[in-house]
């Protein structure tokens, strides 16, 4: 069952968040990540020379590049053995599927990170914050890894900050966690690996650096050289990181050096605006408190035979996803499926609900529930059962995934229920704003598939007045 460190710990959440740290989820990863440019304005003590310390890092390497002759000399050597960023384990956050372990980043990444920061800095320009933006332009380096790279420079500030955060509050922390005796750590006991405390104000759901939006005009000086890029990339950094590839940039970029004078001084210029927990944009925490509470005052009797057959384990997940079905319809949960200005949040955030909801049932009933189960042909959201002859499986799409949607019932799905050996498979579409014949259409597909036992359960989703407007 998901477990946040706070429930761990039997307090309440404000210990931690009065502390300005994130209270981290201790067995699945919260999809968040640090980002390098929220350092900068970072007035958390422990953090307050960090931003300088990850300038003077990258400034290190840029010597060292301007330095090198040729790829594999001393130079070039020591600026690859000081971006060797390996996943700081331990954090709970990132991008990994189940649990909390993640990646970090290869001699292969590296060696074309180096190119492409030699190239830059022989075009006369070596701002440090060009480290920070590379993940605009070079594939396999996305908010994860800018995260990882960020985390290992500043690594020995976030065991500062942990410690001191566990040494403010008034809990007998052995009581609950076992410490490392070198570290003097607390070690995450789902994991076994150490456990770091981060500031909230260091986490974003998409760092800074891949974050541009349409008021982030390019703003070359040439006139000349400004109107002809308008015409291939657009106006906007938003439309170049969106219409090109990632090379594509990069080869921009290049070409024409103004661009990276206007890249590094729009985004050294941008606000500090770490990620919102109380509207939780992209749904990724706020799951959890809720659907912990919302289950313990709708509580639900399930029972499952000590040897259960498949038709055991169906009608129990039938009934959990009909009382999901009715949190989501009559109990408010639909709010979690919408950002502050009305539009629905990304898929994960259905998938998450449900995944909190169906955990906080099946933990008293011995129940298997796997999040994203690996099937060796893509990952299915949930499965569950005692054993593979008789688990069900759970797919979820958001009705305006109408890519996916036809998709995930005439082939994922079925593919799945093969691969995983499932005789049953529930598609549970929430419906987002999407119309009757489609929902309705869905259901004809499902006849059509051949042996395939699925079910189609419709969730509406949509925002209900408030009680007062009825």
């Amino acid at each position: 069952m998901p477990q946040s460190l706070s429930n761990l710990l039997a307090i309440d959440n404000s210990e931690l968040s009065d502390r300005d740290a994130f209270d981290p989820i201790l067995d699945l990863d919260t999809r968040l990540f640090i980002d390098p440019h929220l350092l900068k304005h970072c007035d958390v003590p422990e953090f307050e020379a960090s931003y300088g310390k990850l300038q003077k890092h990258f400034l290190s390497i840029g010597k060292l590049l301007a330095a090198s002759d040729k790829e594999g000399d001393v130079f070039w050597n020591s600026a690859d053995h000081l971006m060797q960023w390996r996943e700081v384990k331990g954090l709970c956050i990132g991008y990994s599927s189940s649990g909390t372990s993640g990646s970090g980043i290869g001699p292969a990444l590296r060696r074309r990170l180096l190119s492409t920061a030699k190239l830059i800095i022989s075009k006369g320009r070596n701002d440090p914050e060009l480290f920070e933006l590379v993940g605009m332009f070079e594939e396999d380096f996305g908010p994860d890894r800018i995260s990882d790279m960020t985390a290992n420079i500043i690594r020995d500030d976030i065991e500062i900050f942990t410690k001191r955060v566990f040494d403010d509050m008034d809990v007998d922390l052995e009581s609950y966690l076992n410490f490392d005796e070198e570290k003097e750590l607390p070690i995450n006991p789902y994991t076994g690996e150490l456990l770091y405390l981060i500031p909230k104000f260091l986490l974003r759901d998409l760092p800074v650096a891949l974050d541009w939006s349409h008021y982030d005009t390019i703003a070359a000086n040439n006139k000349i050289l400004r109107d002809n890029l308008n015409a291939l990339i657009g106006y906007t950094w938003r439309e170049a990181t969106h219409s090109l590839k990632k090379d594509e940039l990069k080869t921009y970029i290049l070409k024409y050096p103004e661009l990276i004078d206007d890249l590094v001084r729009q985004y050294a210029a941008k606000d500090a605006n770490p990620y919102d927990f109380s509207s939780d944009r992209s749904g990724e925490y706020i799951w959890y408190p809720v659907t912990q509470k919302i289950t313990k005052e709708n509580p639900l009797e399930l029972n499952l035979p000590s040897h259960p057959m498949i038709s055991d384990v169906e009608t129990m997940v039938l009934k959990i996803c009909e009382k999901f079905k009715s949190l989501v319809e009559y109990n408010g949960l639909s709010e979690l499926l919408y950002s502050s200005d009305g539009s629905a949040k990304h898929e994960k955030a259905a998938q998450l609900l449900f995944y909190g909801v169906a955990e906080s049932y099946c933990e008293s009933n011995n129940v298997l529930i796997s999040r994203e189960s690996d099937s060796g042909r893509g990952p299915v959201d949930f499965k569950f059962g005692t054993n593979m002859e008789n688990s069900v499986l759970v797919e979820i799409k958001k009705s305006t995934n109408t890519s996916g949607l036809k998709k995930g019932i005439e082939k994922q799905l079925p593919e799945y229920m093969k691969s995983e050996k499932s005789k049953v498979g529930i598609y549970l579409v929430i419906d987002v704003g999407f119309t009757k014949a489609a929902i309705d259409r869905l259901n004809e597909i499902n006849g059509m598939i051949n042996g395939a036992a699925i079910k189609i359960l419709h969730v509406d989703g949509n925002p209900k007045a408030s009680a007062s407007r009825l």
